[in-house]
């Protein structure tokens, strides 16, 4: 699969790794970050094995957890050959106020 990666994904890996740089520190960080890029490559291998999403407002939405760090959810959908990378929240995050564009 294609990789496509929209904007509002790396603003949201920006926000998580600030936040867990000042609360976490830096060693947490760097492997939260090497963990989303691994479970995205997963993704890109195996794109269907995320929970479909209906309950959210677009179409298509499938969600699946960062290994090592569950407190995170990554939305993607899969389109032919290309899996889109929508958003990278955690959990807690309240889901029906997500935009995904």
């Amino acid at each position: 699969m294609k990789p496509r990666i929209r904007p509002a994904f790396y603003i949201d890996v920006s926000k998580e790794e600030l936040w867990l740089l000042e609360h976490a520190g830096t060693e947490v960080a760097d492997r939260w970050h090497e963990a989303l890029w691994n479970t995205m490559e997963f993704l890109e291998n195996h794109p269907f094995i995320g929970r479909e999403r209906p309950d959210l407002k677009h179409r298509d939405i499938r969600s699946w957890r960062i290994k090592h760090f569950e407190r995170w959810l990554i939305f993607y959908s899969v389109h032919d050959d290309v899996i889109v990378f929508y958003r990278v929240v955690p959990g807690m995050t309240n889901l029906f106020e997500l935009r995904f564009y």
